[in-house]
């Protein structure tokens, strides 16, 4: 009994017994109509500073989606809350679990909304929302359904967002071929339509996705093209994330040096969009991870550890699982530099363990090349060695994705780097 919690007995005892008052009302639909005229009358609030500040909102949410008002709560949840919960606080999971009540046969039959185009957008950022979550594998049948309804009704603009967003998760899980195609076809839709603001975006994902495949020249050229439109509009959260996908880029080169004022732009840039219009946390993590990584690259380690301290610090304030095992990678990278094997060791376990979870390709061909190198770290024994060698070639297999030129070259050629030292040993 020396764990017995009388509290939490209570509150089980107490939701239990309000459960069963709840479905033995005569009409539910007639109360959850009488709260949502209740909830209806609290004022919007101006300025969103926490989950608590959309409670009532999110409060008529439910009753709206429990009285099979669908249609009037997908307008609700676009009006008042997907900005704030999916932007500003970074609450995927509540995204996710608010969406969900439009599905009430499951997420695999289609949403209870009248209306195409709320169907598609219903997808769309539940898609968006399972993959900032670290769940890409379930956000690719999602948004390829958006993008089915999308092309059905001919909307050329969200077939190309919807094509943006399928190119993100298809990357994060290895498909780069497919992930390329796609954004292509983004990019000549909006240009077809002459939509400069999703063309850029266009643009600039490609750009990242080039310095992935290791088109270093290419890359660059993506990414001033979506440059000179975020400039002409003032877009700070553009500008951010093209100085952040040139502080990668950089990175992957071996270039800290000039991944440094790169990471800083970024971290500036998402301070601007914070004063001009409201932070967007996600823009934070990634600046500070990169701001991390290019300090250990030049051997500033109390720098390094203090920007990944404060990035992994924010990445699981807001369960942002998507950058997490790149930070704790580049932890584990730090660990190992200063000649901490075992915490190093800890680091990478624990970045594996994440990304194997949420299917990240390419973390993991990052993780299992540095488990290469700390088997080697371990001494020259044949075990050591054969442990490298068997890193070296998961590395190598998970690097190569699709195959030159849609492989994640870095990793690649580090991992077929340590396969030839191995074998001429």
């Amino acid at each position: 009994m020396a764990n017995y919690d009388p509290t939490h007995d209570l509150l089980g005892r107490r939701q239990h017994i309000l459960q069963r008052a709840y479905e033995r009302l005569a009409d539910r639909v007639a109360v959850h109509m009488q709260l949502i005229v209740y909830f209806e009358a609290v004022p919007k609030l101006q300025k969103i500073n926490s989950l608590g500040d959309l409670a009532p909102t999110i409060e008529l949410y439910h009753h709206l989606t429990r009285a099979e008002r669908y249609d009037e709560a997908v307008v609700l949840f676009r009006d008042r809350l997907a900005n704030p919960l999916y932007f500003q606080l970074g609450a995927y999971q509540k995204v996710i679990e608010l969406l969900r009540a439009l599905f009430p046969d499951g997420e695999a039959k289609p949403s209870r909304l009248n209306k195409e185009g709320d169907q598609a957008w219903t997808l769309n950022l539940l898609a968006i929302s399972y993959s900032a979550a670290g769940q890409p594998e379930a956000a690719v049948p999602l948004c390829q359904q958006a993008v089915d309804i999308y092309e059905k009704q001919g909307d050329k603009k969200s077939t190309a967002v919807g094509l943006g967003d399928l190119a993100d998760d298809q990357t994060k899980i290895g498909a780069l071929a497919a992930a390329a195609d796609n954004l292509r076809r983004s990019i000549a839709l909006c240009q077809e339509i002459e939509d400069r603001f999703w063309e850029a975006v266009g643009h600039q994902a490609y750009g990242r996705l080039l310095a992935t495949c290791g088109d270093w020249a290419n890359s660059a050229a993506e990414l001033d093209l979506s440059t000179a439109c975020w400039d002409s509009t003032d877009d700070y959260q553009g500008l951010c994330l093209d100085w952040a996908y040139r502080a990668l880029s950089a990175l992957l080169q071996g270039d800290g040096v000039a991944a440094q004022p790169a990471a800083q732009e970024a971290l500036r840039l998402a301070d601007e969009t914070a004063r001009t219009s409201y932070p967007v946390e996600r823009d934070y993590v990634r600046a500070h991870w990169l701001l991390g990584c290019a300090a250990l690259a030049q051997g500033n380690y109390p720098e390094s550890q203090t920007r990944l301290d404060e990035a992994l610090r924010r990445c699981r304030a807001i369960n942002m699982v998507h950058h997490e095992p790149a930070i704790l990678l580049a932890q584990a990278r730090l660990a190992r530099a200063t000649g901490q094997a075992n915490r190093s060791h800890a680091y990478a376990q624990q970045a594996v363990t994440i990304a194997q979870r949420a299917g990240y390709v390419l973390d993991l061909a990052d993780c299992h090349n540095h488990l290469a190198h700390l088997a080697l770290d371990a001494g020259d024994t044949a075990a050591a060695r054969s442990e490298a060698r068997a890193h070296a070639q998961t590395a190598r297999d998970y690097a190569f994705c699709d195959g030159p030129p849609y492989a994640y070259q870095s990793a690649l050629d580090e991992a077929e780097r340590l396969i030839n030292t191995l074998s001429q040993a």
